[in-house]
């Protein structure tokens, strides 16, 4: 079985990133600063530092950006079924990824918050399912995201648990 070579289209991936990228940022902008929520109910000193998970989003979203548009911009693969819907599944995620960090940061909605995270979990794990048909390499770093988001589910019911 031969392999067929496999062609990028550098815009797109450059714009995938540039779109993801500046979703994340702009539910950064809209959640306003964590420290006095977190101050309010005493979570400050218990969890990771704000600036933690916005350098740990920012890597995720490159990450997923970068997955997002070669998948989007990817020639000479016979799979268009199974990027199509990968694609849509790391979208969906998205928009819930973009959606927790208001909800954890700037409303205290922390139930709703882990009620996303797990809206998230399943999203990407289709979306691996559907990368393991697709390119192994995409389906790696999504299979690494499920363990941050693993962490960020276990995190966020420790804090529903602790108010």
């Amino acid at each position: 079985m031969r392999v067929r070579p496999c062609f990028f289209d550098g815009k797109t991936v450059a714009a995938g990133v540039f779109v993801v990228l500046f979703a994340g940022i702009l539910s950064r902008l809209l959640s306003g600063s964590p420290v006095p929520m977190l101050r309010i109910f005493g979570l400050y000193g218990r969890i990771p530092r704000s600036w933690f998970f916005c350098v740990a989003w920012l890597f995720w979203y490159t990450l997923i950006g970068l997955c997002l548009g070669c998948l989007l911009g990817e020639r000479g693969r016979n799979c268009e079924v199974h990027r199509y819907k990968a694609c849509l599944f790391l979208v969906v995620m998205l928009i819930f990824n973009v959606i927790w960090y208001p909800l954890f940061f700037r409303a205290a909605a922390f139930f709703l918050a882990l009620v996303d995270i797990a809206v998230m979990l399943l999203f990407a794990f289709l979306a691996w399912l559907e990368l393991l048909r697709v390119k192994r390499m995409y389906s790696i770093c999504i299979f690494i995201h499920i363990i941050w988001l693993i962490f960020c589910f276990v995190l966020n019911l420790c804090v529903l648990f602790w108010i």
